[in-house]
């Protein structure tokens, strides 16, 4: 039987993990940082490499992972980080004579963190860490399930608010009221809402605690939203750094908040229906 625990530390993965990570990162960027004068390729295959992180440590580690390859992630980004910036590639040059180079960065990163997360569980299988086992620490269904509701649920809401503020004002461009940092309340709010109902759906519709599920399916769904935020909405000038912590702290306080009220929820009504029979 699986016991669920937040974090093992396990050095042996964790070292093997960051020199993989780092390598395939740097390298993967640096195949073509040289060659496209636009970073949109290098970032993607930057990404990837965070993948071949993930599987290193869901192969390299003992049991199977929850939380743990989010220590690698964190660990590879802030390397890279600087070996990148070191090399000046060309493909970068903009970001840098702009100013943004840093900011995408950390959206690169944080869309690498939730691959990792794949790659975990991919290097997990390649372990054959899931053959056999009747119960798993964690239900990848339902992390799919709650991330795709709360995504749902979070583009529904955006439009339907940007749509309403056009709809209440006859002024030229009312609607990109909506994402003016006076009404940044809104935006959270909308977020707030829809990383609740990844909680809930992770929690009341899955069996037994399904607390780890929603915090990666409202981490998932966060880094989805920023990058429908940055490369949709206007880029940094919508979402500034300290919006972009705001988003991630109350984005997993709902998820978590979702997750204990589908808890609650799924207690109560197990609990009614031996009354009802």
């Amino acid at each position: 039987m699986s016991t669920r625990s937040v974090f093992r530390f396990d050095p042996k993965a964790i070292l093997g993990s960051f020199f993989i990570g780092v390598v395939f990162v740097v390298l993967f960027t640096a195949l073509t940082g040289n060659i496209f004068g636009r970073p949109t390729f290098p970032l993607l295959a930057m990404t990837s490499g965070f993948i071949l992180a993930g599987v290193g440590y869901g192969y390299l580690s003992e049991g199977e992972t929850v939380m743990e390859p989010a220590l690698a992630a964190v660990l590879v980004s802030v390397v890279a980080y600087f070996i990148i910036d070191a090399f000046s590639f060309e493909a970068f040059g903009d970001l840098v004579e702009g100013g943004r180079f840093t900011y995408m960065m950390v959206v690169a990163f944080l869309n690498g963190l939730v691959l990792t997360f794949a790659g975990a569980w991919a290097g997990e299988t390649l372990q054959r860490t899931y053959a056999g086992s009747s119960e798993s620490v964690l239900d990848w269904g339902w992390i799919m399930a709650g991330t795709i509701l709360g995504f749902a649920v979070s583009l529904f809401l955006t439009n339907f608010v940007i749509w309403l503020f056009g709809a209440l004002s006859d002024a030229p461009g009312a609607a990109y009221a909506a994402l003016e940092p006076s009404n940044v309340w809104v935006m959270l709010f909308v977020v707030f809402l829809g990383l609740e109902a990844t909680g809930y759906v992770c929690a009341f519709r899955s069996p037994g605690d399904t607390s780890y599920e929603a915090a990666i399916a409202g981490l998932i769904t966060l880094v989805l939203l920023i990058d429908v935020f940055v490369f949709a909405l206007g880029g940094q000038s919508i979402l500034t750094y300290g919006r972009m912590i705001l988003v991630l702290v109350i984005g997993l306080l709902a998820s978590l908040v979702g997750g204990y009220i589908g808890e609650r929820m799924q207690t109560r009504v197990e609990g009614a229906r031996p009354s009802e029979t």
